[in-house]
């Protein structure tokens, strides 16, 4: 009994699970602020292609009456400072306290994910060929305080998972009807097969961010090449990174970014 529950402790603890899960809390929340809307519909995780070998995964979108909703999860902790205009945000979190008791803190840089979210939308827009009403939302786990956020963006919106049902009000009550339920159930239709998706496709997502690093770019401490990881213990857990694969010899690491 006790190995069962430190499996699935340690099954819990994977940054896998913690992505997916966050994502279906998402998708949740969503099922049920647009359920006044009889005909949208919701598809996650869409690898759109952007060129002939590379794509773009969408976590969430909704389909509905006032548009496309393209919904980017983010499972972070801490306290979140972003800028619309900046290329990176910073993740703020607790790091213990120094040998004089003070508290410290660790600062973690990551995407802008409204620019991320906008490479999204260019790519689904370009897959449909249509110049289509979307709204972009950005979702925060509960986990963290969204403490200085700037947008100034038309359909950009950045909120906290619980936050949710308020936006969504927000886009009903102000957003005009642009789709009936043949065209909501048209693009349903064209994008639903982009949801599955085999093994190999999800894994050639993957290789191809890390091709268009690994072209420019080496490690600048030892030149070798930079791969792309995942925290798997400790405040970050679930955070991507670019690490040196001369691991443990080299510690070099960068944080990731998907353009």
């Amino acid at each position: 009994m006790r190995h069962l529950k430190r499996l699935i402790r340690k099954l819990i603890g994977t940054p896998k699970f913690i992505g997916e899960y966050g994502e279906k809390l998402t998708e949740r929340e969503l099922r049920w602020t647009i359920s006044f809307d009889d005909n949208g519909k919701i598809l996650k995780n869409l690898y759109v292609p952007c060129s002939e070998k590379e794509t773009r995964e969408i976590d969430l979108l909704c389909i509905t009456s006032k548009g496309l909703l393209v919904v980017e999860s983010k499972n972070y902790s801490g306290f979140i400072f972003g800028n619309e205009k900046n290329k990176n945000w910073v993740t703020t979190l607790y790091a213990g306290k120094d040998w004089l008791g003070k508290k410290e803190t660790e600062k973690r840089h990551f995407y802008n994910p409204i620019w991320q979210n906008s490479g999204h939308i260019k790519a689904l827009k370009h897959y449909l060929n249509k110049d289509i009403q979307t709204i972009s939302i950005i979702v925060f786990s509960e986990r963290c305080e969204l403490k200085d956020i700037v947008v100034s963006s038309k359909d950009v919106f950045v909120c906290k998972r619980d936050e949710l049902p308020e936006i969504t009000q927000e886009i009903w009550d102000s957003y005009p009807d642009v789709f009936k339920k043949e065209q909501i159930d048209d693009i349903y239709n064209c994008l639903s097969y982009l949801t599955e998706q085999g093994k190999e496709i999800k894994k050639e997502h993957i290789l191809n961010i890390e091709r268009k690093l690994n072209d420019v770019e080496k490690c600048p401490i030892c030149g070798g090449k930079l791969v792309l990881r995942t925290a798997k213990q400790g405040q970050n857990i679930g955070h991507q990174f670019w690490g040196c694969s001369n691991f443990p010899k080299c510690r070099y690491t960068k944080s990731f970014k998907e353009e």
